[in-house]
């Protein structure tokens, strides 16, 4: 059966239960990935799924389930217990209806490339540069893994909204390891196999595993700090999904009641925008069925918006900004508006202070207050007269999102698209520069 079948399938049967409304994505995904350790190939891995994703509303009550068996009747028996469900539910206070199609959706271009869809053992050709990059750049053991594949959706609602759209995607994470402390990381991604640049990735990950060796210890306290792409997605992923306003609702969000507000450096500006040419979370619509449009988050500091479904914005008395989720609205791509100088130059702004090219672990102390810590890792540099000095062990990176975001002092020109398993608050991509922060806390970790 084909998508669009599948979803009209569930549509119907949803309203001859007597849904009042429903909203149905049928989505298929061939997802590979090639892993590899100590410079070779380990392990490769397809998995090819397909789900049916049903929402129910009836009489302001609401129910969301997916499925896995998307044999008729079991789609027929699920729909069945779910309007049981809605039987007992109380109706939402905040219920708002779907939004009403139908809608036209311009299509966006860069996002499927028959190279991706099609690759096989072009894969291990991808993987083994990166690795030869990164044990030329001075890495000893390389690791990682390059994970690609298609998807397609096809979306149906009740009150009009008709969309389809299929998308490539590929990820390459490098990690180079020098001994047993020092560590690089290398990222490169895209929706097109000419995105892809294997041999930067590579070589970025052995050469900051070579500069790492024999590091440091270093004082905790304050230092100027210039974040290196992976930490920079980290954080503005962070960011960003702190705009959700189901995180705003939540309390999970340091900016409660900021809209309009200063929130950050003048020189920072942010965007989302779903139709970004060939970024790996650009769509033409949401899972609501509205079309998708580039938005400023934060723009000159200020917070402009946050991120809404059709619930969130009744409840925020405002209009759905097209980044739905149905229960959480997300950002599609993240993008920071680079500065106007290149690396190097960003570097030689730094008297002395530090070079952190990614963080992990990011734990919260308080959400509210943004107040957080993460671990420093595949690459920290102490910078002394604008140059990379030597490694630096020993820190744990503790401080707060507004600090950080209003202590922004510079970014760098170049932006790149970047995506790893540390961004963890749900952006598919963020297109960033390099960003310079001024003093930044660092603390020693506690056993």
């Amino acid at each position: 059966m084909e998508l669009r079948e599948l979803a009209q399938l569930a549509l119907k049967e949803a309203l001859g239960l007597g849904a009042d409304e429903a909203a149905v994505i049928a989505h298929r995904s061939i997802s590979r990935q090639v892993r590899f350790a100590n410079n070779e190939v380990t392990i490769t891995k397809t998995w090819d799924d397909l789900n049916l994703y049903v929402l129910l509303a009836k009489e302001a009550k609401l129910v969301i389930t997916s499925l896995a068996n998307i044999e008729p009747d079991a789609i027929r028996n699920a729909l069945k217990d779910l309007m049981g469900l809605v039987a007992v539910m109380k109706p939402r206070p905040d219920y708002a209806p779907l939004p009403e199609g139908p809608f036209e959706y311009k299509p966006i271009s860069g996002l499927y490339d028959e190279k991706i869809a099609q690759m096989s053992d072009e894969a291990i050709d991808i993987v083994q540069e990166a690795i030869n990059k990164a044990l030329e750049a001075g890495g000893k053991r390389v690791a990682g893994t390059f994970a690609f594949g298609v998807e397609e959706a096809s979306l149906l609602t009740s009150r009009g909204a008709e969309g389809e759209g299929r998308k490539t995607r590929a990820t390459l994470v490098v990690r180079a390891l020098a001994d047993g402390e020092a560590a690089g990381m290398g990222t490169t991604c895209g929706t097109r196999l000419r995105d892809l640049d294997p041999a930067s990735a590579g070589e970025e990950a052995g050469r900051f595993a070579r500069l790492s060796l024999n590091p440091e210890p270093l004082k905790p306290g304050r230092y100027d700090v210039v974040f290196g792409r992976p930490a920079c997605a980290v954080f503005f992923d962070i960011v960003a999904g702190m705009t959700s306003a189901f995180y705003v609702d939540s309390g999970l969000s340091c900016f409660i009641g900021k809209l309009g507000q200063q929130v950050a450096s003048e020189l920072l500006s942010i965007y989302d925008d779903a139709r970004l040419e060939a970024g790996l979370g650009s769509r033409p619509f949401d899972d609501e069925g509205l079309p998708t449009a580039r938005k400023a988050i934060i723009e000159g500091g200020v917070l402009k918006t946050y991120l809404h479904n059709s619930i969130t914005a009744k409840r925020h008395g405002t209009s759905s900004t097209a980044n739905a989720g149905w229960i959480v609205p997300q950002p599609w791509n993240v993008i920071v508006r680079p500065g106007d100088l290149s690396d190097e130059e960003l570097l030689a702004e730094v008297r002395h202070g530090l070079f952190v090219n990614n963080i992990t672990y990011v734990r919260f102390q308080d959400y509210a207050k943004g107040d957080f810590s993460a671990v420093i890792r595949d690459g920290v540099f102490l910078i002394e007269d604008g140059e990379l000095k030597k490694g630096v062990k020993g820190l744990r990176l503790s401080d707060n999102v507004l600090n950080i975001l209003k202590s922004i002092k510079a970014l760098s020109r170049e932006a790149r698209q970047v995506s790893h398993w540390w961004m963890e608050w749900g952006s598919p991509a963020v297109v960033t520069p390099l960003f310079l922060a001024e003093r930044i806390g660092f603390t020693v970790p506690t056993k």
